[in-house]
């Protein structure tokens, strides 16, 4: 075990150092306009992964079996992220950008509801399918209480409206659910309910029809997110097998929006070629393998949901954000942990590889008790 969360850190930092170099660059010329400083965005994002690496290490010391012992924590944690997502709404401290609420001002920081909704889902449902143990095969405690808890914090990510979120939260919970052992008739009521919802919120939006048709027709669209999608595939093919070259990328002169946050990765794709953009799947790819790992030798069922949770909530956004970039996927606002510029993002992601350790930490304590018992017995027996 000790290899596997070697491997993990080890590709974490990898991504968090490169992330750093691909937002110096991606974002100098937007920083530069905005602040007058090329640096802005970067210094910010450090100060951030400063605090990232703190909560990190907490979530690693953290003992996870707390969750379990106090019940109060859980449903604690839900209803004060619960509170935050109605208090982006507040005159004084709710931010609006870009027609939704979902930030919140607190001081110097700005603070992101929605990403901390996504590590409460993983870790409440993680502690509440430990808990009903095999009653998870009822209806009711199996599936519907755990989708009336996610549908009210699903309602409150909708109204912001940051479907994005929403769709994360859904799938994570949805999963979870499903490795726990909840009845697959069930899930597939309730999922399909979840679609027939979504489906008529997004015929009800010109902007969310827009990105469907732009992802559907392309260019044919004409519609802003049919020139993002474009501008990002122009990116790749500017960039070739190896890259024009650190620094040296022409679609962050604002050609490109959002070059450092959610198109971070078609920046990469055009400095460093496409080689690079293979290194970061297969990153992604070993963050799975360690995740899944740790999850099958964690020493108890709620180490077990919870790394397998936090494993697929990091891999997911990955694979979606990574989508939506090369064009395989609707344009949708999901950010590329340990890359995209974002605070709140850089925490909770950084949290969910504390959590990670946190439980491999356990898997080593538990093997060695193991080995001295069965080592004890053996010598009783002689």
């Amino acid at each position: 075990m000790r290899k596997t969360l070697m491997a993990l850190a080890l590709i974490v930092l990898s991504l968090l150092g490169f992330g750093i170099v691909l937002l110096a660059t991606a974002s100098a010329v937007r920083a530069q306009g905005l602040y007058g400083d090329p640096h802005f965005f970067v210094n910010r994002q450090l100060t951030w992964m400063v605090l990232a690496f703190c909560v990190a290490w907490l979530a690693a010391r953290f003992d996870y079996h707390w969750w379990k012992e106090t019940p109060a924590l859980s449903i604690g944690f839900y209803l004060l992220v619960a509170l935050a997502l109605m208090m982006v709404f507040a005159p004084v401290i709710g931010v609006k950008a870009k027609g939704s609420y979902r930030w919140l001002s607190l001081g110097p920081l700005r603070v992101q509801p929605s990403e901390f909704a996504k590590i409460m889902t993983v870790v409440v449902m993680s502690v509440w399918m430990d808990r009903i143990g095999r009653c998870v095969r009822q209806f009711w405690k199996g599936a519907v209480f755990p989708v009336l808890g996610l549908g009210a914090i699903a309602a409150l990510l909708v109204i912001e409206p940051d479907f994005g979120a929403t769709m994360v939260v859904c799938v994570v919970g949805g999963l979870l659910m499903f490795v726990a052992g909840t009845r697959l008739f069930y899930l597939l009521i309730f999922g399909a309910g979840g679609v027939s919802v979504v489906g008529a919120f997004v015929l009800a939006n010109a902007n969310r029809m827009e990105r469907i048709k732009a992802w559907l027709h392309g260019e044919e669209s004409g519609s802003a997110a049919a020139y993002q999608l474009k501008q990002a595939l122009i990116a790749f093919e500017n960039g070739g097998p190896s890259g024009v070259g650190f620094n040296q990328s022409i679609q962050k002169y604002n050609y490109l929006p959002e070059a450092h946050t959610d198109f971070i990765f078609a920046i990469g794709g055009e400095e460093f070629g496409f080689l690079f953009s293979i290194g970061v799947l297969l990153a992604f790819v070993i963050i799975l393998a360690c995740g899944i790992c740790i999850s099958l030798r964690a020493p108890d069922r709620l180490g077990r949901m919870l790394a397998f949770g936090m494993t697929v909530l990091l891999v997911f956004q990955a694979g979606f954000n990574i989508g939506v970039v090369t064009g395989c996927l609707p344009t949708k606002g999901l950010a590329l942990p340990f890359m995209s510029y974002g605070g709140t993002n850089l925490v909770t992601a950084m949290l969910a590889v504390g959590t990670l350790m946190n439980i491999g930490r356990h898997v080593d304590v538990f093997d060695e008790r193991l080995h001295t018992q069965v080592v004890k017995n053996a010598t009783i027996k002689l």
